[in-house]
């Protein structure tokens, strides 16, 4: 029990920090090929100066951190870790 709980939460870890990797990556590789269209920038500049946004900006709550993580936790728990224990027991008897 206490050994699927830890394989749970590396699991959760993992998965996290695989996504920010893959978000980072993603920016980075994003900025390199970007390409500027010089006839389009002075529309597009009269279109921010004559649009105005209201509204609250917020970031995302640690309470959606949290949820992200127990939730991939449990899915390692409750649904990957009885799969890999079933294939684990069949190619033991085969």
């Amino acid at each position: 029990m206490v050994k699927t709980i830890r394989n749970a939460f590396l699991f959760a870890a993992a998965v996290h920090i695989l996504y920010g990797i893959v978000q980072v990556v993603s920016g980075m590789l994003l900025t390199m090929w970007y390409v500027p269209k010089i006839v389009d920038a002075y529309s597009s500049k009269q279109g921010m100066e004559s649009q105005v946004s209201f509204g609250v900006m917020s970031s995302p709550s640690v309470w959606l951190y949290v949820l992200t993580f127990t939730g991939s936790a449990a899915l390692y728990a409750f649904v990957l870790q009885p799969l890999r224990q079933r294939w684990v027991n069949r190619r033991s008897r085969s």
